[in-house]
């Protein structure tokens, strides 16, 4: 006997998918080709950040030592055992959001409601089990960084059988300082050329996305946290909770950015950590503003109203009912923001106050190029300023297509 319910809870199997106001909006951002282009570039780059220890590094995957002083043979993973606590919580992350995409692709031919409570319960597993993971290895995970050069091992036959990353070197890694392997040219052995130390420029290239996009997104993250809080208050109340919230909205716009940060700089020292939460905590404003107004004009609406009325609390009116259907144009403008912050942590670094070295950042290798009245370096630069430039180009066009699309004055967005 068939299930009488089986038409209820799953569309045939050559049906379309149940249409969503959001999977109409991926559908409609998504169409033309240069968003696409766009889009496969930066997630394209967020993988090099987080799979860049396992691309460029001098530490093989794995290596046999060789019997000695009574040892016996052993084979070892020194990259493995050597990554660092960041690292390992990028992977965790990493897995988390492909198993919650996973569950979205399978689920997607569920009846709407059926679909949504599953993919709820699948982001409160993941999210709970990725933050419990995150804080183990935070806690109790030691870096190592192991110095051995195991290239010259290898060459000195110490160790057998090494299986080395697709680029040998580090982003901290020199060359024996002989003349020839300073600021060399392209070539088959180093790709994109060394700097004035010896070191691969290609290597550096690629782990410079790891600084790029963590600022990018832990920064807007930070301000979306705080915009959106703030936004809220003021949208939904009015009189003198909006009067005081609106003033430290101005007092925190009226603080110079480049004043802060070198003042931070100055007492604590050049740390990625503070240009992260110095960006998030002066650029929450524009988001706090724009839902703001989402928040006047919704909160007059009858299903606020209705919502009100019913006796629930005030969290679940504001972050439940309202905030869903007013966050549309904050996240349109999180992307211009994380073009943003991108080029203002470039711009630091080409100034010297922005990462800390050894660790490599576009704006520190384009400083390093050297100045073009003088002496300059154009392979040194032709990387990391392709790079700049295309990240930032990808996240406005992302971020426009976005805005067209979800422009109700738009008539061309359908």
């Amino acid at each position: 006997m068939p299930d009488a319910l089986s038409s209820t809870v799953r569309m045939p199997e050559n049906g379309p998918p149940p249409q969503t106001f959001w999977s109409r909006v991926r559908a409609r951002v998504f169409r033309p080709w240069m968003v696409i282009f766009c889009a496969s570039y930066i997630v394209l780059v967020c993988l090099i950040a987080v799979f860049v220890p396992f691309l460029a590094t001098g530490k093989p995957y794995t290596c046999i030592v060789p019997a000695h002083h009574g040892v016996p043979m052993r084979r070892v993973y020194p990259l493995f055992r050597d990554l660092t606590s960041v690292s390992w919580v990028l992977l965790v992350v990493t897995g988390a959001l492909a198993v919650q995409g996973s569950c979205v692709f399978f689920t997607r031919r569920l009846m709407p409601d059926l679909r949504r409570r599953r993919r709820r319960v699948w982001l409160a597993v993941v999210t709970v089990a990725a933050v419990i993971a995150s804080g183990l290895i935070v806690a109790l995970h030691h870096n190592r960084l192991d110095a051995t050069n195991y290239r010259s091992l290898a060459a000195h036959e110490k160790i057998t059988h090494a299986i080395f990353a697709p680029i040998p070197w580090g982003y901290a890694a020199m060359e024996p300082l002989s003349k020839n392997l300073i600021n060399k040219l392209p070539s088959q052995r180093h790709w994109l050329g060394t700097d004035g130390e010896g070191r691969d420029v290609l290597s550096r290239l690629l782990w410079s996305t790891r600084v790029a996009m963590g600022i990018g997104f832990i920064s807007q993250f930070i301000a979306l946290a705080i915009g959106v809080v703030v936004g809220a208050l003021t949208g939904y109340f009015s009189g003198m909770v909006d009067i005081l919230l609106m003033r430290l909205v101005e007092i925190v716009e009226s603080v110079p950015l480049f004043f802060l940060i070198l003042t931070f700089v100055a007492i604590y020292g050049r740390h990625i950590f503070y240009i992260m939460v110095i960006l998030g905590v002066t650029g929450w404003t524009g988001y706090a503003r724009l839902l703001r107004g989402e928040f006047l004009h919704l909160r007059q609406l009858d299903y606020v109203t209705a919502a009100q009325a019913s006796g629930l609390p005030l969290w679940r009116v504001l972050f439940r009912h309202i905030l869903p259907n007013g966050v549309t144009p904050v996240l349109v403008s999180a992307s211009f923001g994380l073009a943003g912050a991108v080029t203002i942590e470039s711009s630091l670094s080409y100034l010297g106050v922005g990462v800390r070295p050894p660790t490599p950042s576009w704006g520190q290798m384009l400083n390093a190029a050297g100045n073009p009245a003088t002496v300059f370096h154009w392979w040194q630069a032709l990387g990391p300023g392709m790079m700049l430039f295309i990240t930032v180009l990808a996240f406005n066009i992302v971020g426009e297509s976005f805005r067209d699309t979800l422009d109700p004055r738009n008539v061309n967005a359908g």
